[in-house]
This record gives C-alpha cells, sequence and structure tokens, in this order.
C-alpha cells in the first residue's frame, strides 16, 4: 500500500505538472490511460481501455483515442501518452484532443524517449542495462517510438497554439527493495523485456539486482524517459 500511495503522489506530482492538477477536467488517453488513473486517487472519473477521464464521467462506451464520443470542448486538457502505433495515427489522435479540449486548454502529447531510453549508461539510468547491452532490443525500441520525433509538427498541423516541446523522466514503478525492482523490471515496465530470451532476462535482472543493492535508499522511483510537446487550443 505504501508503494502505490508513493507512485500516486509521482503521478499526482507529474499531472499537476502537465496541466491536469486536482479540480481540472482532464482527458487521458493511450494504453497507460486507464492503469494511471487507477492509480490515482478520487477523483478519477470513469476508464475504459486507452481512454480514461479525472472528474468527467462516464467515458462513452466504444471511446478510442481518435473517436471518444465526448461534446466538443469538454474538457480543460487533454494528456496523450504513447496513444498512436505509427507515425500516420498522430494526426488523428491530436485532432480528436483539439476538438474536445476547450478554447485556451492545453494538451499534452507524450510520447517515449527512444534516444533516451537506448542511449542512457546503467549508472546513470538503470534501462540502460536492458538497452546498451541487447542491440536488437534497442533497435525495436527506436522502430516502436520513432513517432516522437514528428510530435511537434502533428501538434502546429492540428492548429495548437504555442507548441513547446521538452523531455522528462516519468515514473513506471515505485520499488522498497531490490526484489520488487526486479519484479518489476520481470513484468515488463521497460518495452521490450518480454522479447528477452530467459538467459538474457536473467541476465538483466541481475544487473538489477546488483544496482538496487545497499547503500541504495527506498523507495526508489523508477522512470522512462518520454519527449512531450505541449501546445494550447486557441
Amino acid at each position: 500500500m505504501q508503494q502505490q500511495r508513493t507512485l500516486r503522489d509521482a503521478w499526482l506530482s507529474t499531472l499537476t505538472d502537465l496541466g491536469a492538477a486536482d479540480g481540472v477536467d482532464t482527458l487521458l488517453v493511450g494504453p497507460y490511460a486507464e492503469s494511471l488513473a487507477d492509480q490515482l486517487p478520487a477523483p478519477t472519473g470513469d476508464t475504459t481501455p486507452n481512454v480514461a477521464t479525472l472528474r468527467v464521467t462516464p467515458v462513452p462506451e466504444g471511446a478510442t483515442p481518435t473517436v471518444t464520443g465526448f461534446p466538443n470542448a469538454s474538457f480543460d486538457s487533454v494528456v496523450a501518452l504513447s496513444a498512436w502505433e505509427t507515425p500516420a495515427d498522430v494526426f488523428d489522435v491530436v485532432e480528436e484532443a483539439v476538438r474536445v479540449v476547450r478554447p485556451g486548454g492545453n494538451v499534452w502529447l507524450c510520447e517515449i524517449d527512444s534516444r533516451g531510453l537506448t542511449e542512457s549508461m546503467p549508472a546513470a539510468r538503470r534501462y540502460g542495462f536492458l538497452y546498451r547491452s541487447e542491440p536488437a532490443i534497442a533497435d525495436y525500441a527506436r522502430v516502436r517510438f520513432r513517432t516522437a520525433d514528428g510530435l511537434g509538427v502533428e501538434a502546429v498541423r492540428a492548429g495548437l497554439a504555442g507548441v513547446v516541446e521538452s523531455r522528462a523522466d516519468l515514473p513506471v514503478a515505485v520499488v522498497n527493495s531490490a526484489a520488487e525492482g526486479v519484479e518489476a523490471v520481470r513484468s515488463g515496465i521497460w518495452p521490450g523485456t518480454v522479447l528477452l530470451d530467459e538467459v538474457a532476462l536473467d541476465r538483466v535482472l541481475a544487473q538489477v539486482a546488483a544496482s538496487l543493492e545497499p547503500p541504495v535508499e527506498f523507495p526508489v522511483v523508477l522512470t522512462l524517459p518520454w519527449i512531450i510537446v505541449r501546445g494550447r487550443r486557441s
């Protein structure tokens, strides 16, 4: 329970930084939306696969990131977390976000930073154990998250104003021991982990366990690097 509260705190702080503070009607879209909303305390509104809300309820049946089913101008902010499969899908997600956000509201487009993910050294970011030692997994991540490079262009194309790009580490797990850290990685919090064979996975997990031995102080927040593009509806 302490771990859950800490992860909630980490994400509440993150969402506040993204303009989705308590008291703001927010739409979350993408594969992380439902699990994120379920981790947060009230006022989570409603969740379905790939679409969730803070404060606003219910989510229309069959809602998707490109066709949410909400009326125009329903939200103060929209946060899209890796809500597309290919670069060709990004514009449709952004267009829908612009439609449902109120004038003056913020749209946040977030995608995992494949360069930061695959080029980080393990001493700085633990996921470096995976991507620096497994070139095939690094190549997979570069292809899977290639949409990040075009987010700013699509935001401008969709008519968002004041478009700016930044980078941030966003939390994916909070661990209170080396064993919890190993299990979190085994569960697949690092993209591509499931593609490893047992020998390679065991090698990565051993490195993770060693990195979490004393004098490491717990809890430890495990993060992933993201590119974040923000724009405002005129």
